[in-house]
């Protein structure tokens, strides 16, 4: 390959070793301050090259990517990245760059492996429900689910103790048995306590809506879904015996002209109290266990094929049912999207980073200092309540190290500082809550540390950020000396223009000037004496101001045949057809026909387009003479090679 030319670029090619970062990937140019490395020339020039139908040669993309360089440098020198609004923008991308990185995405595969499984299953369960509470202050719901447990190993009843002390609201009416359930009916950690306990026994369990004590009564091969449509008549509110029989009354009637060959779904449109498929002709989606209430679940599933129920009551009042299809699971990869919008719904979302965060602790050697807490003990037994007193004892009592990681050793002082001196604890939680507290900020730590440590570790992460990066700071600083100021530099567009005006030429004339519409003739009269006291600098302001919606004003640059309205008052054409009733009058208001371009103005997007590319061609002349550019020969060798 020829050997590279720059044009006028002042690049010195050498052999020199500061300049190699190190064997692996080293620096293969200095554009001013900044050291490129050869993976990212690379990186770019790949991605440049798989992007372009007829590959460009290095030569010419070298020359390309240097001026690129450049203009990242000057945006550098103007302090583009040390703004505020910068930092926000660059710092969202970071994040969201590096999350892949900040977790297992092997633990994805594996729940949805585990809930595909648990999906060929149902599993009938029954439980007594205490008000939530956060990790560290379970124990109190723990003793008292577990003293629960021990009645009914002692033979009460689960479904009295459920009344008399759930604080789920269904419990009144289910006396605490929930029924079959199904992969993704309940918090996963419920769900997975269901699937995991024996038969026959009890476990106690922690999920957001509370505690629970689950008792799993038994399981039974998964039912699939069933395809229905339905007829509801509604119970009223608070609706008694007579009320229900009249319903039951009404819906028996139905049944017998159903089931006399009348059109189950017309006679749903026009019956059918349920708003949701009514207008469907009764027809409800595919559904499975745990989806409907029991009854209606129970008669859909137990329903023959094409057979219509007789009318049978829910809680919602009298329904009939006829059953349109049955379908099985069907294979994992037919559920995987359903699944895996399932597991980014619930807590599972999570469960990925925190086992990252668990490997990250390995990798840096998170170390707990065991003293800490015991001192953190020996406050909350001496002062025995937590309050902001409490909170200041342990800033003045406590001052050692609480954790270490890498070269970080984060001190106790650290771990108060994130305590809420206001919550409410009582004493027995104290020593958890600060646990946690300690736990979120290793948590946290070790995160943004191993965020600062991935453009080490990985190439790729690296070369993707510093592209955008780079394109945010291109964006800015060329915004900034080209397209930006090409539009706001009304004198040198103007001059522009006058210094290029035979450049820009036209083969038919123009009509330029204003249309002014209106609502009426007696108004156009109006707004024509307007104009002949109103000062022209502040004109359409003040006629916008004083005729309000009556007026509208529109500035035109047209040929022949472009505008109607236009052609009729200032080239003679015949009148225009009034396609909008409200602006039935109208005039032309400082027109003139004109054969070329006057001004900038009247051919101001070539004209801005061109100047742009005039202050590019400055701009990157300067660029050359202000910042200084080397390249290691052997380094660029390699990639020729």
């Amino acid at each position: 390959m020829r050997p590279i030319k720059l044009l006028t670029l002042p690049i010195a090619l050498f052999c020199m070793m500061p300049l190699m970062a190190n064997d692996n990937d080293p620096v293969l140019m200095e554009v001013g301050n900044d050291a490129v490395k050869l993976s990212e020339f690379e990186y770019l020039y790949n991605k440049n090259s798989q992007q372009q139908l007829e590959k460009e040669s290095l030569d010419d993309y070298l020359k390309r990517f240097i001026i690129y360089k450049l203009k990242v440098e000057d945006a550098r020198a103007a302090g583009i990245d040390t703004t505020s609004a910068f930092k926000k923008e660059f710092n969202t991308y970071k994040n969201e760059l590096a999350e892949p990185y900040l977790q297992d995405s092997s633990v994805i595969e594996k729940l949805a492996l585990e809930t595909y499984e648990r999906m060929k299953t149902e599993v009938d369960v029954e439980h007594i429900m205490l008000p939530p509470v956060p990790e560290y202050a379970m124990q109190q719901s723990v003793e008292k689910l577990d003293s629960l447990k021990q009645c009914v190993l002692n033979g009460e009843d689960f479904g009295d103790l459920a009344v008399k002390y759930s604080v789920d609201r269904s419990v009144q009416r289910n006396r605490g048995h929930l029924g079959y359930l199904t992969v993704g009916r309940t918090p996963y950690s419920f769900e997975n306590a269901a699937y995991t306990t024996p038969v026959g026994e009890m476990t106690i369990v922690r999920s957001n809506f509370g505690v629970h004590l689950i008792k799993v009564l038994g399981t039974r091969p998964a039912q699939g879904e069933v395809l229905v449509e339905h007829i509801l008549k509604l119970y009223p509110r608070y609706a008694n015996d007579s009320i229900k029989a009249a319903t039951k009354a009404v819906m028996d009637s139905i049944y017998n002209v159903v089931k006399s060959g009348a059109d189950f779904e017309e006679v749903a449109r026009a019956e059918s109290e349920d708003p949701g498929s009514a207008a469907q002709g009764g027809k409800l989606p595919w559904f499975g266990t745990g989806r409907m209430v029991p009854d209606f679940e129970r008669v859909s599933f137990e329903l023959p094929q094409d057979s219509i129920s007789e009318p049978f009551e829910t809680p919602y009042g009298i329904h009939i049912v006829k059953k349109l299809g049955s379908r099985g699971l069907g294979s994992y990869a037919d559920n995987k999207d359903v699944i895996l919008m399932m597991i980014n719904r619930d807590e599972r979302a999570g469960m990925p980073r925190l086992e990252r965060i668990k490997q990250l602790k390995q990798k840096y050697g998170l170390q707990e200092n065991a003293q800490f807490i015991d001192l953190v003990t020996k406050e909350v037994e001496a002062y025995g309540k937590y309050d902001s007193t409490f909170v200041q004892n342990l800033k003045d009592n406590i001052n050692c190290e609480a954790f270490a990681f890498a070269d970080k050793k984060v001190s106790s002082q650290d771990v108060f500082k994130a305590l809420n001196p206001d919550a409410s604890l009582d004493k027995e939680s104290i020593v958890g809550y600060i646990s946690a507290v300690m736990t979120r900020l290793e948590n946290s730590m070790i995160v943004n540390y191993e965020m600062g440590q991935l453009s080490n570790e990985y190439p790729d992460y690296r070369n993707l950020l510093n592209e955008y990066f780079d394109g945010m700071m291109l964006f800015e600083i060329s915004n900034m000396k080209v397209w930006d100021k090409a539009n706001r530099d009304t004198e040198g567009l103007e001059a522009f223009f006058k210094e290029h005006k035979n450049d820009y030429t036209w083969t038919e004339p123009r009509y330029k000037g204003y249309i002014i519409y209106t609502s009426n003739d007696s108004l156009e009269t109006e707004i024509k004496k307007a104009i002949t006291v109103i000062g022209r600098d502040s004109l359409f302001q003040t006629l916008r101001k004083q005729f309000k919606r009556n007026i509208r004003i529109e500035r035109q640059l047209v040929k022949k045949g472009e505008n109607p309205i236009v052609d009729e008052l200032a080239f003679g054409c015949e009148p225009a057809e009034k396609k909008d009733n409200k602006w039935v009058a109208y005039f032309e208001f400082e027109g003139k026909i004109i054969d070329q371009p006057e001004e900038a103005g009247d051919v101001r997007g070539q004209v801005t387009a061109d100047y742009q590319n005039e202050l590019e061609k400055e701009w990157v002349a300067q660029l050359k003479e202000k910042y200084k550019v080397k390249i290691n020969k052997k380094v660029l060798k390699k990639i020729r090679d």
